[in-house]
């Protein structure tokens, strides 16, 4: 049952990663032709595609890093931030609750 956590953790922490590494590279305007960097931008494009038309919000030039706002993935990363700690609650309560227990379902 841990190892459910663990896995569910894990995956959720990667999303976060690759939405937020996403905002930031564009907002800092990081080199997006080195390794990482299209690594990044090719791998999150899945996850963060599904908020690109949300409410028609256009990506804005930031004149300090010469990057760009974003807002899609500024949104995916709410979402999924929201989602997955629900989601982690929800399956850690039902293990702990006595789902998943030996000797549940025990008979007096």
């Amino acid at each position: 049952m841990r190892l459910l956590i663990t896995a569910l953790s894990l995956f959720w922490a990667f999303l976060l990663f690759m939405t937020g590494a996403r905002f930031l590279i564009l907002l800092f305007n990081v080199d997006r032709t080195g390794q990482v960097g299209s690594w990044i931008m090719r791998h999150s494009d899945f996850w963060v595609k599904p908020f690109f038309s949300l409410f028609h919000l256009a990506n804005k030039g930031v004149e300090t890093t010469g990057g760009f706002f974003e807002p899609a993935s500024a949104i995916a990363f709410i979402v999924y931030l929201a989602v997955g700690a629900l989601i982690i609650k929800l399956v850690r309560s039902a293990l702990t609750s006595g789902f998943g227990r030996r000797g549940y379902y025990r008979s007096a």
